[in-house]
């Protein structure tokens, strides 16, 4: 018997795709670095200022290097999806502890620490930032506090960068939720997935506004920072001169005073330095991290065919991918598997046909893994919903066993005056009676004692100066917005992401709408049934959780909107719109009943956007 032939895993097309992607990128990169090259480079010469064989070139690898250095955290940290939590507070929790943070302020420090020995390097003899210089009339040597100042200033942006970088989640790759064209859309009408190139041209305007601001910023800012004397801690100026003066007495022979100078570094010629080489660090971060972002989010595919289609078994690589455990890998042979859906005739017809696998048929394995992803939702929304469970609902009391006894031969004997006849009550007496019990009856406000009434009223004013306090700005850590909290519900903690969702209905939907005419055995419409039926009660449950999850109370700008979870509600609805139409006259033979249609059909309906009011002036 002959050997199974080995199947390729999907990472074994992936990586290559993605190698290709990272040169597209690099070389964004160094074109930027041999701009600023020319920038921060002497002018001596017109030719040799920019000319590449010479130290315009030399500079160009030197700045390519800390810029690089950012690649590293990016791979390292490379995630798809959002990350989902009920609160920003949250999030810094789960996050703050983690070993990525120090990683990304480590490289982000030596990408500033590098960037600033080239810039040392590169300026002019007037700008004076040489590391060592004489004395006034004398030939002593002395350690010059300008560069010193200028390093510290980088890394100092280094921090600040970091903190934008895990902010706002920088190692995120920004998949895009819809790529398929509409149903029913030409061959020519314009693809719905935006070139890299183009994507990274429209960032590049914001990306220099944003950078000059905050040059500018910092270096304003920063003077007062490079002095500020707390007393707990020395100041910054205190501590780089004191390393400075450490290192440097191994290479220079200087005064054995250790003192900083008196007079500080704080000359328009530092300060202009320190904007200008803020703003081409930034924008040496900031490209990098646009041009990363750009060009490994693309389409999986070569030559204009998937990235699977070189292997000796397409289907089996794809489902390998499709079974990944990384998010990231299961995310592109998501984004494959919609395009086979979509644009290629021949995988589908092959996908159709192979049905002598192990585990299955190729088509119920994708199947099986699809419509895990979508009745995802179902759980996680059930899981929401269950009521929390007790303690007390969890270990239920045992009734003691009865005390055996002797038997009992008559009644127990009556303590009350058995001889004298009870006097009737009249209408009128009766009545007083009852008003004076409910009279004599302690309320539920006099039974509470002194220290429980003022802990009620203490918790009553926490809670109203909470609720003033979420009323500012600065609260916004600990609101849990409508947003967020139905985001998390829908896609799942820690991360979610919304493309995967909408390719594994679009792609169901696609396969089954096209086996109508190219699925030879008719393998694919015996599972219509349960495609229509998961979508239905998808979408039923979907609609349901957004009228009925309300507000939290910390939630203060009571904004029933959620972009991510409108996007999965209306793929499900449009897949299951195209499913009604396409076998809405084969309902019988598919075994689906009148309700059944009639409940398909109607959660299909598209939304109806309620007008808005119109305030009166």
């Amino acid at each position: 018997m002959a050997p199974t032939p080995r199947i390729r895993p999907y990472k074994d097309f992936l990586t290559p795709a993605l190698h290709k992607w990272f040169s597209l990128a690099s070389a964004i990169v160094f074109a930027l670095c041999y701009v600023e090259s020319f920038l921060i480079g002497e002018k001596n010469s017109l030719f040799w200022s920019w000319f590449p064989i010479g130290k315009a070139g030399i500079r160009a690898l030197l700045l390519f290097i800390p810029g690089f250095v950012i690649f590293i955290p990016r791979i390292g940290h490379l995630h798809v999806g959002l990350r989902t939590s009920y609160s920003p507070w949250d999030t810094f929790q789960k996050y703050a502890t983690t070993i990525q943070v120090p990683q990304t302020i480590g490289w982000y420090c030596a990408s500033a620490w590098f960037f600033s020995e080239v810039y040392v390097w590169s300026a002019s003899k007037d700008q004076d930032l040489n590391r060592i210089k004489l004395m006034p009339k004398t030939d002593r040597t002395m350690l010059n506090e300008k560069p010193i100042y200028l390093t510290s200033f980088l890394l100092f942006l280094a921090v600040i960068q970091a903190a934008f970088h895990l902010f706002y989640d920088y190692d995120r790759i920004d998949m895009p939720a819809m790529k398929t064209k509409p149903w029913g859309a030409t061959k020519e009408s314009k693809q719905v997935v935006t070139p890299p190139a183009e994507l990274f041209q429209t960032k590049l305007p914001s990306i220099i506004v944003s950078a000059l601001k905050r040059a500018v910023i910092a270096a304003v800012t920063f003077p007062l920072i490079y002095i500020l004397d707390l007393g707990l801690l020395p100041s910054i100026r205190s501590m780089a001169w004191g390393f400075t003066r450490q290192w440097a007495t191994l290479f220079w022979t200087l005064s054995k005073s250790t003192s900083v100078p008196s007079v500080k570094p704080f000359h328009w010629s530092v300060l202009k330095n320190s904007a200008t080489s803020g703003f081409l660090l930034i924008m040496l971060w900031e490209v990098t991290n646009a041009a990363f972002s750009a060009y490994v989010a693309q389409e999986p595919l070569k030559n204009e065919r998937p990235i699977t289609h070189e292997s000796r078994d397409p289907n089996g690589s794809l489902l390998s991918g499709l079974k990944g455990k990384k998010l990231q890998t299961r995310a592109f042979a998501f984004w494959e598997l919609v395009y086979i859906g979509e644009r290629f005739q021949g995988r589908r017809k092959q996908i159709y046909t192979d049905i002598d696998r192990p585990g299955g048929s190729t088509w119920s394995q994708i199947l099986a893994v699809c419509m895990e992803v979508i009745n995802g939702i179902q759980t996680r929304i059930a899981d929401y919903e269950k009521p929390p469970s007790t303690g007390a609902s969890n270990s239920p009391k045992v009734p003691e066993p009865p005390i055996q006894g002797l038997p009992r031969m008559a009644e127990p004997i009556q303590k009350t005056d058995i001889f004298t006849k009870p006097k009737k009550r009249g209408t009128r007496e009766s009545v007083g009676q009852i008003v004076k019990n409910h009279g004599q009856s302690p309320s539920p406000k006099t039974m509470l004692s002194p220290a429980s009434q003022d802990d009620q009223s203490l918790a009553a004013l926490l809670r109203e100066w909470t609720l003033v306090f979420l009323k500012y700005p600065v609260s916004w850590p600990f609101r849990q917005t409508y947003r967020r909290r139905i985001t998390a519900i829908v896609l799942g903690q820690p991360y979610g992401d919304v493309g995967v969702l909408v390719d594994a209905v679009d792609a169901v939907t696609r396969f089954s709408v096209c086996s109508l005419t190219e699925d030879e055995y008719g393998h694919v419409q015996r599972d219509v049934k349960s495609i229509i039926q998961t979508l239905t009660t998808t979408v039923m449950k979907l609609e349901a959780l957004k009228a009925n999850l309300g507000f939290h109370w910390t939630d203060i700008e009571r904004k029933q909107e959620c972009p991510e979870v409108d996007i999965v509600l209306e793929a499900c609805k449009i897949g299951l719109n195209e499913l009604v139409t396409a076998f809405g006259d084969y309902s019988e033979d598919l075994r689906l009943s009148q309700s059944e249609m009639r409940a398909a059909r109607l959660a299909a309906t598209p939304a109806h956007k309620k007008p808005e009011m119109i305030q009166a002036s």
